[in-house]
């Protein structure tokens, strides 16, 4: 080897390596992102930090005699969730379960990828910091607690158009171009710094409805500032023990970093149906008051840019219940027709996480499945498929 090419070389890896270790946990985490998704995996990500409740709330089974949905019925809701490749399904109705399905590649205990369903949970935790204090009011502009944006045009957007999703605030566009913000504010190991470089978009906030991520990263950024607590330590103290959860782990950005609270927010299927129940229950679950019955109707009001949202969460009053292009990037959603149940509204997570609540009918009904990779799920998802044929067959209707 010439002298020359052993220092071209030696240069090239001088350069990789300061690359590399300004930001090792981008690399990893890319590497990670382009060999996700497995369809009959729990897909858990790393690096993550562990939840743990104590179980406490545990919902009867129903009985032979007090089963409210016909036997066949709910194997029409097997064959369909296992059609569309789903982990879990489990439906609740006045607090019984009346059915819990899981695939044979599935096990109770395993933990799915919450993906945007974990968003619905920053609805929750700002009314439980207006309620505690931590924040004054959701019509607060976002700069009075992110002090990098203290004195920024961006620092304006309030938090309630944070949780409309009309903020205003600009759209990364999906590459994997790791020097690309659009890459790291997902897998760097700083992802902050990239987050707050996002730019506003060419419209005010509350113009319109714009779905994007980064207002519930920053909902997220503001509430562990807020209380001086992990996010991790957060949802334990505030949620999962309360409302007597198992066990559960979110991702962070590198060990001891950021939490994402957009996304990846791992739990067992009976997890959600806890959740799902706090809904139910207007704030309480487990005997215990998460929030107040007033935010949570607040919660559920839909906003004055799109019907079909509120902060953080999908309703399903409308008909047809959501827009076209399925704006939850959850690849290949339709809905056929409105819900029976006007009042239906649910989480929604890319890969068709749901977490579906009925309170005129007192019915949870919770499914997940494969939400990492290319197409989690293949095209043609009803996403009122269960709720609808657990309530035709709740009042007797074909």
């Amino acid at each position: 080897m010439s002298k020359k090419l052993g220092g071209i070389l030696l240069i090239v890896v001088v350069l990789v390596s300061v690359i590399y270790w300004q930001d090792p946990w981008l690399w990893r985490n890319y590497v990670q992102f382009l060999g996700s998704g497995d369809p009959k995996g729990q897909e858990l990500m790393d690096p993550a930090e562990e939840i743990r409740g104590d179980g406490s709330f545990v919902l009867p089974v129903v009985s032979e005699s007090g089963r409210m949905i016909p036997a066949a019925t709910f194997e029409a809701m097997h064959e369909y969730a296992d059609e569309f490749g789903s982990h879990a399904l489990i439906t609740v109705h006045k607090g019984v379960i009346q059915d819990e399905w899981y695939a044979d590649h599935w096990q109770r205990d395993f933990m799915t990828q919450s993906q945007s369903m974990h968003k619905s949970l920053m609805g929750i935790f700002v009314g439980i910091a207006i309620e505690e204090g931590k924040i004054d009011s959701v019509d607060d502009p976002i700069g009075k607690y992110l002090e990098e944006w203290v004195d920024d045009p961006r620092g304006e957007i309030t938090i309630r158009n944070m949780m409309y999703m009309s903020s205003g605030l600009g759209q990364y566009d999906f590459t994997i171009n790791p020097f690309d913000d659009g890459m790291k504010w997902l897998n760097s190991g700083r992802s902050l710094e990239a987050i707050l470089r996002v730019p506003m978009a060419d419209w005010e906030q509350g113009e319109k409805w714009d779905y994007n991520n980064l207002n519930s990263e920053l909902l997220g950024v503001i509430l562990e500032r807020q209380y001086g607590m992990r996010y991790s330590e957060l949802l334990r103290e505030k949620l999962w023990l309360p409302m007597g959860g198992e066990i559960a782990s979110v991702a962070t950005d590198s060990p001891g970093n950021r939490a994402f609270t957009s996304c990846c927010l791992g739990a067992p299927a009976m997890d959600w149906v806890r959740v799902g129940m706090m809904f139910l229950g207007r704030g309480v679950v487990n005997g215990n008051r998460i929030v107040s019955e007033e935010w949570i109707d607040e919660m559920i009001t839909p906003s004055p840019m799109a019907g079909f949202y509120g902060y953080q969460i999908w309703l399903g009053y409308l008909d047809p219940p959501f827009p076209p292009d399925d704006s939850a990037g959850s690849s290949g959603a339709i809905a056929p027709e409105a819900f029976l149940a006007r009042d239906t509204y649910l989480t929604w997570g890319r890969g068709q996480q749901h977490v579906f609540i009925v309170p005129s009918e007192e019915l949870v009904i919770v499914r997940l499945g494969p939400a990492l990779g290319a197409q989690p799920i293949k095209p043609g998802y009803d996403v009122t498929y269960f709720v609808n044929t657990a309530l035709r067959a709740m009042r007797g209707e074909p």
